[in-house]
């Protein structure tokens, strides 16, 4: 368009009229009325240009596949979609509670929301636009100077001038930079709101992995305690056997770095207990023995055996088709609303270099007393002002450039989301798929490691195995109870990471399971 290329400026059109006492017939020849000319401005502003089309949404083909690559997980026929609080699903105190405190007052969360707020504020201002703007102003002036009149009486006067005033203003948005900004606005809160959602998703899902890792450090705990007590009465048995000359120096050695060897992987774990504790402060708010307390294990049968009851057993889980994950996933959409939000922001870039129309009125009043003697005047004016630039330098369409490049950022930040997604929820999946594998393998050797350690234990009070062999019976059972913790962790996990990929688009089993 011309008017793109060559910003132009007319000069303010004003219709004045003076002194309320004109006849008609002197009025009318000044212009027409102001509702008439009001009218017509109106017309103006319905017909607008449209500098900028629709917002498109990106073709997603090639983004989003058919089908996900790996198995989604066994879900009974029809199942059901998770609640909004689907920790829950899990039937975890110790994860309920954390994840309440942690929504309840946490920061990012309560910045997540203002940014909610200011968002709605800024689309107040940028709706507050399309509306007249009405003024008031009032002048009260008290002055003495010097009588010059022949006829004066007086050497000086007495002067009062009251001048109040109305004013009004309303910009017609012929191009449709204000409709444009408001659309902008729209689209951010939209934005900020989906942000808030994903940042809520996100938090609830780190309390619930955050619990789940420190259930999981505390039982492997207790497994490397029991295996250091073992190891402690090979390194006494085989010192005895030494002493007899059943045993040598090599093989009294070989037990002390075996021992080492645990209490130094005791150690390292007891670390990362307390780093994960830490992280549940810092999420949840709590103080570490809070935290402590909740996860502590309250059951006998727990005490005795770490792999039972240290973490839920979650329901089957499957993700519902890419093209429905995609459509839903709060990050997403939150990504779409702004490069929605910065495709509207380069019509209002456009607009901003086209000729602007105004409407302004002013009413005033001025009472002027000088010397006991009064006199009023009353004035007000009306008209369209239509105004642009004929020379900026180039301002204007690097404006328009700039905004270009905000809308293709805004769209590879979109599209980098679909990718990121895709690859998340394939993650979810593949650990899923393997920590059922593992748990399944590592339930079936700690069942085979205890039926042997039993059959041992017999066999040792027959005196038909030394306590070394039992010994090592009992410490190959601790590495498979450690096999399963962590499988059983791994689980849980990616459970908790696929509900969080998908932005909770999948699909549970239908019956829930008991909590182990």
């Amino acid at each position: 368009m011309f008017f793109e290329t060559i910003p132009f400026r007319f000069v303010m059109v004003k219709i004045l009229f003076l002194h309320p006492e004109m006849s008609e017939n002197h009025r009318s020849r000044c212009g027409p009325p102001p509702l008439a000319l009001f009218l017509a401005t109106a017309v103006l502003a319905s017909s607008g240009c449209a500098l900028q089309g629709a917002y498109k949404s990106p073709n997603r083909h090639g983004v989003a596949p058919a089908a996900w690559s790996v198995g989604a997980g066994t879900v009974d026929v029809p199942g059901r979609s998770p609640t909004e609080r689907w920790w829950s699903e899990l039937h975890d105190p110790a994860i309920d509670r954390l994840v309440e405190v942690a929504l309840a007052d946490g920061p990012t969360l309560a910045e997540a929301v203002a940014r909610v707020d200011e968002a709605q504020a800024l689309l107040r201002a940028n709706a507050a636009q399309s509306t007249p703007t009405v003024g008031a102003s009032a002048d009260v002036i008290r002055a003495r100077q010097q009588n010059t009149s022949s006829a004066a009486t007086e050497p000086t006067l007495l002067v009062t001038a009251v001048s109040p005033g109305l004013s009004f203003s309303w910009e017609v948005d012929l191009f449709g930079r204000i409709r444009q900004s408001v659309e902008a606005a729209r689209s951010r809160i939209d934005a900020r709101t989906l942000d808030a959602a994903a940042i809520r998703l996100s938090l609830a899902a780190d309390v619930a992995s955050g619990v789940l890792a420190l259930r999981a450090c505390q039982s492997a705990q207790s497994v490397l305690t029991a295996d250091i007590a073992s190891r402690e009465r090979s390194l006494a048995l085989t010192r005895r056997r030494w002493a007899a000359g059943f045993a040598t120096a090599a093989d009294e050695t070989r037990e002390r770095i075996g021992l080492a060897s645990a209490r130094t992987t005791w150690f390292s774990r007891q670390e990362q207990c307390a780093l994960q504790t830490n992280a549940l402060v810092a999420l949840a708010g709590q103080d570490s023995s809070t935290i402590r307390a909740l996860t502590a294990p309250s059951d006998e049968k727990t005490l005795t055996d770490p792999t039972l009851g240290f973490v839920p057993t979650v329901p089957g889980a499957a993700a519902e088709l890419p093209a429905e994950v995609l459509s839903r996933h709060p990050a997403i959409l939150s990504a779409q609303r702004e490069a929605q939000a910065a495709w509207a922001d380069i019509g209002v870039a456009r607009a901003e270099r086209l000729p602007r129309l105004d409407v302004a009125a002013l009413l005033t009043g001025q009472w002027l007393r000088v010397g006991g003697v009064g006199q009023h005047l009353t004035t007000w004016s009306v008209g369209p002002t239509l105004s642009g630039t004929l020379f900026d330098g180039g301002a204007g369409a690097a404006n328009v450039s700039a905004a270009e490049a905000r809308y293709r950022r805004a769209h590879a930040v979109l599209q980098r989301t679909l990718r990121t997604t895709v690859q998340e929820v394939e993650n979810a999946l593949a650990e899923q798929v393997s920590a059922e594998a593992r748990a399944s393998s590592a339930g079936e050797g700690v069942a085979g490691a205890q039926a042997l350690l039993a059959t041992s234990q017999a066999r040792w009070r027959a005196g038909a195995i030394s306590q070394l062999e039992l010994e090592d019976n009992r410490r190959q059972l601790t590495s498979m109870q450690d096999a399963l913790i962590t499988a059983r962790r791994d689980q849980a996990h990616s459970w908790v990471a696929l509900v969080k990929a998908t932005g909770g688009a999948v699909t549970l089993s239908v019956q829930e399971p008991p909590h182990e």
